[in-house]
Formats: C-alpha cells, structure tokens, sequence
C-alpha cells in the first residue's frame, strides 16, 4: 500500500493486489473533515464537494468518518440532570434530531 499525502489534499492510499491477484489496484481516499453541526443540507454539500475533489485525484472508494452527516454530539448532555431538563437543552435536542437523516434498509 502507498500513501499519498499533500498540504491541499485528501489523504490517498494505493493498494497493489500483486501479481498473484485478478483484482487491479484500487484507489482510495480518506476524509478526516467535520460535520457542520445541525446543518445537514450544509454537511451535504461539503460531502459532494470532498468526493468530487476525491474524485479528481482518481479516487475509487471514499471513507468518511462514522457519524459525519448528522454530526456526533460528544460533550453534550441536551440540559438534561436527573428529574430535570432545560428549556435550551431541549432545543438543542430538537435541533440535533432535525440533522438525522433516514437511511433506507
């Protein structure tokens, strides 16, 4: 496996089956980007826009990070303590629920 990184670029990594293999070598790209927090329509386009730059550099798989649309609220507790919630932690709530998108099967 070669590893292709430079300053304005997505991290690349080649993979050579070798010559015992019928697979060809296959491109790939890993995305190391954030979320834009509750912006989901937001967090789409810059999506589009890495696998289109991903795209340009040959790339045949792109891999973003585990919970990048939608976003991953570390930290937040959405005002909750027990037998108690905050009227700003439920909005947060409601806004954080808003992001999630529906991913058929």
């Amino acid at each position: 496996m070669a590893m292709v990184a430079s300053d304005n670029a997505p991290l690349l990594a080649e993979v050579d089956m070798g010559t015992d293999s019928s697979a060809s070598t296959v491109r790939a790209t890993v995305v190391q980007a954030s979320t834009i927090f509750n912006d989901t329509p937001a967090t789409l386009d810059k999506a589009e826009r890495l696998l289109a730059e991903a795209s340009g550099y040959g790339s045949q798989v792109v891999v973003f990070p585990e919970a990048f649309i939608g976003g991953y609220p570390r930290g937040t507790n959405f005002g909750v303590s027990i037998a108690n919630r905050t009227a700003k932690g439920k909005e947060d709530f409601r806004k954080y629920h808003a992001s999630a998108i529906d991913v058929p099967g």
